[in-house]
């Protein structure tokens, strides 16, 4: 029997990512509740539903690639402003179907990066495109340009998604720029490693200096 959508929650507040896999391979609607549950970015358990669909899609696209791809455009469609639709975590979950399913999906990067102009998908883009260098960053390199343009921006989630995108993009033209940023204390709310925490651009700025120019670095 299927998940309902408060077990889908309980399993995500654990992590457990595989077994919703293994769900929502049999069952695709699990893919549409871990959708509906993705907007709300203050939530923990949103940015784990984000990261459980890209999971799910690699699991499901080694039987139906057919499937993973109607689910990436279907949310493209959801980008678009003639579909209606509510598209506020779009670029998110299809940043992390690419990251899971690089020879499938890797197209979907350019378009992805495109949407950066629509102000309510721009912290998505940014995000996303870090997912995806992180583990391709021939995929993304072209978007390096407009990536490096947000960490001059006044909306420090903006500034601080940008300074971590272009350390998993692998972006060592930017290592200057970053050096102005280490003693910026504003604070962000950053998923990382199944956690939703709270850090400042400060310490985003000088992990990514750290990984840019060497462990040894100071």
């Amino acid at each position: 029997m299927p998940p309902s959508k408060n077990e889908i929650i309980s399993l995500l507040d654990i992590k457990a990512f595989d077994v919703i896999s293994n769900f929502s391979c049999n069952d695709r609607k699990v893919i549409s509740k871990l959708i509906s549950l993705s907007y709300e970015k203050k939530s923990q358990v949103s940015w784990r539903a984000i990261e459980a669909i890209g999971l799910a899609a690699k699991e499901i696209s080694k039987s139906h690639p057919d499937v993973v791809r109607n689910i990436a455009n279907r949310l493209l469609w959801m980008m678009r402003d003639e579909s209606g639709g509510i598209p506020w975590s779009a670029p998110q979950i299809l940043g992390e179907i690419v990251r899971n399913n690089p020879g499938l999906c890797s197209d979907l990067a350019p378009i992805i990066a495109s949407s950066h102009d629509e102000i309510m998908l721009r912290s998505g883009v940014i995000w996303a495109m870090g997912r995806i260098g992180k583990i391709n960053t021939e995929t993304v390199e072209y978007a390096v340009p407009i990536i490096r343009s947000y960490i001059y921006s006044s909306d420090k989630t903006l500034c601080g998604y940008a300074v971590w995108a272009l350390g998993e993009m692998g972006a060592t033209e930017v290592i200057d720029d970053l050096e102005a940023l280490r003693d910026d204390n504003s604070s962000i709310d950053f998923y990382e490693e199944g956690e939703l925490k709270q850090k400042t651009v400060g310490k985003l700025a000088a992990e990514v200096l750290k990984k840019l120019k060497g462990p040894f670095s100071i």
